[in-house]
């Protein structure tokens, strides 16, 4: 063998030696980053991402996991943009779309937002968060049938979901179907048993029952669990009782 094909060959060598270090290093980066998110740290987890990122800008889950830290942290639009870069690399990841929607449904971006979730069904159609994000908006735009077939289909694909009762539940009271919506949240309680917003839905259904003894006791409950939530179900409660 020649000694010029020798010298290529350790050249190849080495060069494929450094791409995997670059890489390992960029991973222990994000690895780093996870545990500081899982910690609360936002800050430092963005710092971690953002190192790895700097390494190898070609990996479309570094954005990812930035954005969901700054999706989390409040900075919308920094997510947004990460989700964007993420998108640009690797235009068929799901998940990213669905992430992204979430973000856009904080701006109210809600066109932006039913997109994204739509595009994440149509990749996934199994994509059961993305059916539950998009039952959300569709509730909050007033579409209360796409909202419940929304809401049934998270359901179908993962049935012991509290949350997704607790929605499927809001939906039905809206409607008119009490006896199905006090099943509903009911079975939501019954998975979780802290779910503070099921309880609200609970009081609600036994206003709209002429149950007020009820109502009150539950509606109690779940100002005792997140006392975030009364603003918004006093409001509620208040319309029910007016009609």
């Amino acid at each position: 063998m020649s000694y010029f094909m020798l010298i290529l060959i350790a050249s190849l060598l080495l060069f494929g030696n450094c791409q995997s270090q670059k890489n390992d290093s960029a991973d222990a980066h994000i690895t780093r980053g996870n545990v500081l998110a899982d910690k609360g740290d936002f800050d430092g987890a963005i710092a971690e991402f953002s190192r790895a990122i700097a390494i190898n800008p070609n990996q479309p889950y570094y954005y990812f996991n930035r954005g969901n830290v700054r999706k989390n942290k409040g900075d919308f639009d920094g997510a947004i943009s990460d989700y964007n870069k993420a998108i640009s690399i690797d235009a068929n990841i799901p998940e990213i779309y669905d992430n992204r929607g979430v973000a856009r449904l904080a701006k109210e971006d809600w066109d932006g937002a039913l997109s994204d979730f739509s595009k994440a069904i149509s990749l996934n159609p199994d994509h059961v968060n993305a059916y539950n994000n998009r039952g959300y908006l569709r509730q909050q735009k007033g579409d209360i049938d796409g909202a419940l077939a929304d809401y049934e289909k998270a359901i179908a694909l993962n049935p012991n979901d509290a949350y997704f009762y607790n929605n499927r539940g809001s939906i039905r009271r809206i409607k008119g179907d009490l006896i199905a919506a006090l099943a509903d949240i009911n079975r939501s309680i019954a998975l979780d048993p802290n779910n503070a917003e099921a309880y609200c839905n609970l009081g609600l259904i036994y206003l709209s029952q002429g149950n007020g003894s009820e109502a009150s006791v539950s509606l109690n409950k779940c100002y005792g669990l997140d006392g975030k939530l009364k603003a918004k179900f006093e409001k509620i409660a208040t319309e029910i009782k007016q009609k």
